[in-house]
């Protein structure tokens, strides 16, 4: 069995495009950041020029198995989805320190009650820098790399 962390470019886009939306909505529903995935349908070749935009997937023996992918370094968009039988795993903390590493700073929002995956998410290097509540789903901003607060929107962000 091998893992593999492939990084979507947009040479390899068109390969990867509808694996990537099956996979989103299949498990968005499950997962600790799945309130803002509806921007990858919109998603073209082009905007992988944009710095901050990137898309990272987990493959298990060649079958997807986690995504995460932000444009604008996260603070616009910021989609987190892992099969739920491995997010229990270290796959969760090797695709945070992987994004952080491509892009140097990344913001993500996770579920508050998805304990393991905050735990992840503070393993790999973010912070925990504040909460969203949108929707009686409360959420909490992690950031990771060269980051500060002040780029998150400051209606986004709640912090005491």
């Amino acid at each position: 069995m091998m893992m593999n962390i492939v990084t979507i470019t947009a040479d390899n886009w068109e390969k990867y495009r509808r694996p990537i939306w099956q996979f989103v909505k299949r498990y968005q529903q499950e997962n600790a950041n799945s309130d803002s995935s509806r921007w990858l349908f919109q998603l073209r070749r082009h905007h992988f020029n944009r710095p901050g935009t990137s898309i990272k997937l987990v493959l298990w023996d060649g079958k997807m198995i986690a995504l995460m992918a932000c444009s604008n370094y996260g603070t616009t968009n910021s989609t987190f989805i892992v099969h739920p039988t491995y997010q229990r795993t270290h796959i969760v903390l090797n695709i945070l320190k992987e994004m952080k590493e491509e892009l140097g700073v990344c913001y993500t929002k996770i579920k508050y009650d998805h304990i393991h995956i905050v735990k992840m998410a503070l393993q790999a290097g973010f912070a925990a820098i504040g909460y969203a509540d949108s929707h009686e789903k409360v959420s909490l901003w992690f950031a990771g790399g060269h980051w500060h607060k002040n780029d998150i929107f400051e209606r986004e962000l709640s912090v005491e």
